[in-house]
């Protein structure tokens, strides 16, 4: 049954490729053209000023949140908040209403587009729309994926993102155990914890029963120093929930977060944890990333850039970001919005304007100043190595030497399934 058209039913209607191998194909096709499109933009090849769209695209379809966390710059405890949090929105939270979000994918869609995150700065499952909305991409052949806190994943919700082929869900769950689960998402409590763990576990059990291997299930665990001495436990309940993967990260940290850092001696022991943890992975089936987190110590203990800091940026050509009060932001790390999505056809606009136009040339002519960029933390970029990457791919005889090699994007990462990027 399709309900596509009543918004305030579930979709039912499966819409999984028939022929994956194909489909598959088919997507790396255009994905290619895209990529091929943007280099002639950023060339100059083609008009700049109208470029074709981003390679993916972020919708904050829900920009409050029900959990409060010790390590959020959107929406921390009293407890944990700072000039920087405070900045997180420069215009109030919102919802994003389902005709914006259409109008939204639908101009992305003419424009190239095949990925879309619903992520933002809040929690996607408050949107009412949210499964309608995953439908509205699927329909399009859009790859879709959801960060959630999992507490508002209800049976029928579940039920409904596995018959609709979304592609990857990631929960952010930050505790191997239901004690420490309140010293992480403090509005919480133990009991909650575990219906979070069995949300995702009927989850993961529906989908298998009908035979289905999306959504990948990811859950997300940031390092802080009230849960770094329970990994080997994070691990073992990624397997009581039947997830695909567990990926560790570190907290980044700003002026009201400053308890969270790991003492030297904290960090000795996490790291003399380790070993247990990948020997409990092997055993389980685990896939982690935990071979890399034992190698990137946290930025606020040893920060270790190599090359320049600030580099030419081309996030304006490959990612775009609308968050639920209609903000369309160019970047994770940029405050301002370049403009707001009150209409239909608002982004569209947007993306062609010369203000964002000349956000692209000021962000590509880094380390230049621009008030331009003036809301930018680009002294602090996680996108770095990825600018590193796409410049010296695009300029060949000019080429960027900066961060490690390890650390850099090749050609092939463009083309690899969303679930193998960490960011």
């Amino acid at each position: 049954m399709n309900t596509l058209a009543k918004e305030d039913k579930l979709v039912k209607e499966p819409l999984y490729p028939v022929f994956p191998k194909l489909d598959k194909m088919v997507k790396f096709a255009k994905k290619l053209k895209q990529c091929v499109r943007i280099a002639l933009s950023i060339w100059g090849i083609t008009s700049s000023k109208k470029p074709p769209g981003p390679i993916y695209a972020q919708f904050g379809i829900a920009d409050p949140c029900n959990h409060k966390c010790v390590m959020c710059g959107d929406h921390p405890p009293e407890t944990h908040v700072s000039e920087t949090t405070k900045a997180a929105f420069y215009n109030p939270p919102g919802i994003m209403s389902f005709e914006n979000y259409k109008g939204i994918i639908d101009d992305l869609f003419a424009r190239g587009t095949s990925d879309i995150e619903m992520v933002g700065q809040g929690e996607p499952m408050l949107n009412k729309h949210v499964v309608d909305m995953v439908a509205y991409a699927k329909k399009k052949g859009m790859y879709v994926r959801i960060v959630t806190n999992g507490s508002r994943l209800f049976d029928k919700q579940a039920e409904a993102m596995v018959d609709l082929g979304l592609d990857r869900l990631q929960l952010s769950l930050n505790a191997g155990n239901p004690e420490t689960y309140p010293l992480i998402h403090v509005t919480e409590s133990p009991e909650n914890f575990k219906k979070v763990v069995a949300n995702i576990r009927y989850l993961t059990d529906y989908k298998r029963k009908v035979g289905r291997e999306a959504p990948y299930t990811r859950i997300s665990f940031v390092i802080t120093s009230r849960n770094c001495a329970e990994l080997e436990k994070m691990v073992e309940v990624v397997h009581e929930m039947g997830a695909d993967e567990a990926i560790f990260n570190h907290t980044v940290v700003h002026e009201g977060s400053q308890d969270l850092k790991m003492s030297e001696e904290q960090y000795k022991k996490m790291q003399a944890d380790l070993p247990a943890a990948k020997a409990m992975a092997e055993k389980l089936g685990v896939n982690a990333n935990l071979n890399t987190f034992a190698a990137t110590p946290p930025s606020y203990m040893y920060e270790e850039i190599t090359g320049p800091q600030v580099v030419p940026c081309y996030v304006g050509w490959y990612f775009a970001r609308v968050l639920g009060n209609g903000s369309v932001l160019p970047c994770c790390q940029c405050t301002k919005p370049l403009s707001e999505v009150e209409q239909t056809d608002d982004f569209g606009k947007s993306w062609d304007s010369d203000t964002y136009n000349s956000f692209r040339d000021a962000a590509r002519a880094l380390p230049e100043n621009s008030e331009m960029l003036s809301g930018c933390e680009c002294d602090h970029c996680v996108l770095r190595p990825r600018n590193i990457s796409i410049h010296n791919l695009l300029h060949p005889f000019n080429k960027i030497k900066g961060a490690k090699s390890e650390m850099l994007y090749h050609v092939s990462d463009i083309f690899k399934s969303r679930k193998d990027d960490q960011n």
